[in-house]
């Protein structure tokens, strides 16, 4: 069964690279157009716009800072503008982990930040692109495998950001079921990325690989598989779920 989205149009925030990157990149693949939201790293933000458009789908970048809700809601809004309504597909991925921070180290203001980046972005981003989704839009939010089980070291407000957009997912899902818009979410393990790159050393790789049954990493293009899936008929009744992507390193 072929995954056709010909015709419709998706805002995919933190695209630059990752998961988001992947994810942008197999939706115009399916016929897409994508809006590709950046937050500092605009040269792969262009790369990630140049391949898109080798698949001849059109491709818009928006720059926005998602910690703040206004910067959030002009990003949107310009990505709708350049894009055309209605939306059909919005995937929040924006976020970071920012930091690894023992309890005793963090304060407020990068506890703030945290929350802000890997949660609060997501309200501000459904808030500003709802009036503008049509019937049979499809949401998906990208949580983490540190929602499940604390997250790595000095990760915990990562973790309580990521278990935060497990449940908005589920409440928005009933929220907006009257209205035919579908609400679900990926929530991924270790994958191999630019995050990892940055906050995660070979040896702590190395430690989170022997964890997982499977024996290895995971890659982008496979969390971008899952919300193919996600945003296509297929999973046209399936809603308020998430998709576990981790290799057997966690389940319930």
């Amino acid at each position: 069964m072929e995954i056709n989205l010909s015709g419709q149009r998706a805002i995919v925030t933190g695209a630059s690279t990752g998961i988001g990157r992947a994810t942008a990149i197999a939706l115009a693949e399916a016929g897409a157009d994508v809006a590709v939201h950046y937050g500092t790293s605009r040269k792969e933000a262009e790369e990630t716009a140049r391949a898109i458009e080798s698949h001849r789908r059109r491709a818009v970048i928006v720059q926005g800072d998602f910690r703040d809700p206004e910067a959030t809601r002009k990003s949107v809004e310009e990505a709708i503008v350049a894009l055309g309504a209605p939306v059909d597909i919005l995937i929040n991925n924006a976020g970071s982990l920012i930091a690894r921070t023992p309890l005793d180290q963090m304060d407020a203001e990068l506890w703030q930040e945290v929350i802000a980046l890997n949660l609060s972005s997501v309200f501000f981003a459904t808030k500003a692109a709802l009036p503008h989704l049509g019937p049979g839009a499809r949401i998906v939010n990208v949580s983490s495998i540190a929602a499940r089980h604390g997250g790595g070291p000095g990760a915990f407000a990562y973790a309580a950001a990521k278990g935060g957009v497990m449940t908005l997912t589920r409440g928005w899902a009933k929220e907006l079921a009257p209205r035919n818009i579908r609400v679900n979410a990926i929530a991924p393990g270790v994958i191999e990325t630019p995050f990892h790159d940055r906050f995660s050393t070979p040896e702590l790789l190395e430690t989170f690989r022997k964890s997982i049954p499977l024996g290895r990493l995971g890659t982008a293009d496979e969390c971008a598989g899952a919300i193919l899936y996600l945003v296509s008929s297929l999973a046209s009744y399936v809603t308020g779920q998430s998709i576990e992507i981790n290799g057997g390193q966690w389940f319930a």
